[in-house]
């Protein structure tokens, strides 16, 4: 009787130890599937397919991106598109939110098969799109297919950043006639099926943004420089010129230039222009015939009546480009500068109010690698300030003020990065 219940027992665990696992099985079926695909007998792959999704909840290994692609090449375009249009729906629509699926994922000969055979290239795409033209799809399923597959491939090619709500394209390293075919399916899927579920995020977030690139894109091919114009950056500039003085403040100063040097710089957003200068070289002194001094009693008590000494300048600007071009830009300005008569102890000139305008030559302009990219440019400037002013003099009036007006014209050159 021991004897049969031992024996019973080792039969039964030879039975149970003879059965493949579940994930033998699944192991099995994924290379099935494989195996039918790469010799395309579809009909093998379709049954494997099939036993997987069945078997989903249970563990069986199969990713959704996984399904989707074997149903492309099986001709089941209608089932890919059910999991393809409902995720990008879950990425674009922010009022749309997808049921949580969980599936287990695996890297085997399958996964890299698959891979590997759909890669995102303008040929897999062409292929694809000819492929789904010719299935039994409706004829919305078709454009939303292709419209979608076109927008993967354009991300796949392209750097996209969001703001805000919307999606900004960058980059596109890919022909642009690919773009093109993009946004006319768009466009042509957004018109006749206005009331889907996928036509207010793709004519929200794509249309614009996509038409806005490739206007870009044309204008650079036509003309690189272009989309600088009227655009940010900064410069430096090294000027020589001369000046002189008008209004009362003339009558009890002399105001002359020795070819004074003018240093600057620019900083750039978009038209506007924040400029500081300092220059140097001016001269600057009494006019006796105006001041009424013992000229030999002032020197006498060590007071430096003739200032020869060099006059500096400060000042900053907020300027406007008015014109740009290619060749020329005018830049007109107001600002705030200062002329120091530090070696003239009994004269002040107060912070002056500036008008003026920069007119600039660009005589050299390299040409930027892409849109938004950085590009150099020397230029030629000629420059004008008008320096409207006071003058407090104690020394020839009893402290009063006079008015004053200092004309400054400098001509130089710069370098710029914008």
């Amino acid at each position: 009787m021991k004897m049969r219940i031992l024996l019973s027992l080792l039969l039964l665990s030879v039975v149970a130890f003879s059965q493949p696992s579940k994930k033998e099985l699944y192991d099995r079926a994924r290379d099935v599937l494989r195996k039918s695909l790469e010799c395309r007998d579809y009909e093998r792959a379709g049954e494997a397919l099939d036993y997987l999704k069945t078997n989903v909840e249970n563990g069986a290994p199969l990713s959704e991106m996984e399904e989707y692609l074997v149903n492309l090449e099986l001709g089941r375009f209608e089932d890919a598109l059910v999991f393809y249009g409902d995720i990008h729906r879950d990425i674009f629509d922010k009022n749309y939110t997808r049921p949580a699926v969980s599936r287990v994922e695996v890297e085997d000969l399958l996964n890299r098969y698959l891979i590997q055979t759909n890669k995102m290239d303008k040929r897999f795409v062409d292929s694809l799109c000819v492929r789904i033209d010719a299935s039994d799809e409706r004829q919305e399923y078709k454009l939303l297919h292709k419209t979608l597959i076109y927008l993967d491939f354009v991300a796949a090619h392209a750097s996209t950043v969001g703001e805000g709500d919307d999606v900004v394209v960058l980059n596109y390293n890919e022909d642009l006639s690919s773009l093109e075919e993009f946004l006319a399916l768009i466009k042509k899927y957004v018109e006749e099926y206005p009331y889907s579920d996928h036509a207010a995020y793709l004519k929200d977030l794509f249309i614009g943004p996509v038409q806005k690139y490739l206007e870009e894109q044309k204008q650079f091919k036509q003309d690189p420089l272009g989309q600088k114009y009227y655009t940010g950056g900064f410069g430096f500039y090294m000027y020589m010129g001369f000046g002189f003085m008008t209004g009362e403040g003339s009558d009890y100063l002399n105001y002359e230039s020795d070819t004074p040097i003018m240093l600057g710089l620019d900083f750039r957003v978009k038209r506007f222009d924040l400029s500081l200068f300092w220059s140097f070289g001016y001269i600057t002194g009494y006019n006796f015939k105006k001041c009424d001094v013992d000229v030999k009693e002032m020197s006498s008590g060590g007071i430096n009546i003739y200032g020869r000494e060099g006059t500096w300048a400060v000042g900053a600007s907020l300027g406007f480009v008015a014109y740009d071009s290619k060749y020329l830009r005018v830049e007109p300005f107001v600002g705030v500068s200062s002329l120091r008569y530090d070696h003239l102890a009994s004269t002040t000139l107060v912070p002056e109010f500036m008008l003026g305008n920069n007119v600039d030559f660009r005589f050299y302009a390299a040409q930027p690698s892409s849109v938004g990219a950085y590009a150099h440019s020397f230029l030629l400037r000629f420059k004008y300030m008008m320096h409207i002013g006071s003058v407090e003099e104690k020394c020839c009036n009893n402290g009063k003020d006079f008015s004053a007006v200092r004309h400054t014209f400098a001509f130089g050159i710069g370098a710029e990065l914008w």
